[in-house]
């Protein structure tokens, strides 16, 4: 990929991504998407990087910690990573 090419994928994401102007936007909106779909976090966030042709590493920055702990818990549940410490309640 020409250094050209590069630029253009970095300004196509930035594009794409400015429609929300805080990962808190990017966090609603994919909580909206995972309760009128019936998906998961994780399958969400796929699913719209792929609606709109973006790499998922791209949108990193859009991930904001409530989001990020969403998509953990759902990976330990499915047993797809191993669970960290949980406090009883």
């Amino acid at each position: 990929m020409s250094n050209d090419d590069e630029i253009k994928d970095l300004t196509d994401t930035m594009v794409i991504t400015k429609r929300f102007r805080s990962p808190n936007e990017f966090s609603i909106f994919i909580d909206e998407m995972v309760n009128r779909l019936s998906i998961t976090y994780m399958d969400a966030v796929i699913s719209y990087c792929e609606e709109k042709d973006i790499e998922i590493d791209n949108i990193g920055f859009l991930i904001n910690q409530k989001l990020r702990e969403k998509i953990q818990m759902e990976a330990e549940i499915s047993n797809l990573m191993k669970p960290r410490g949980h406090l009883p309640v």
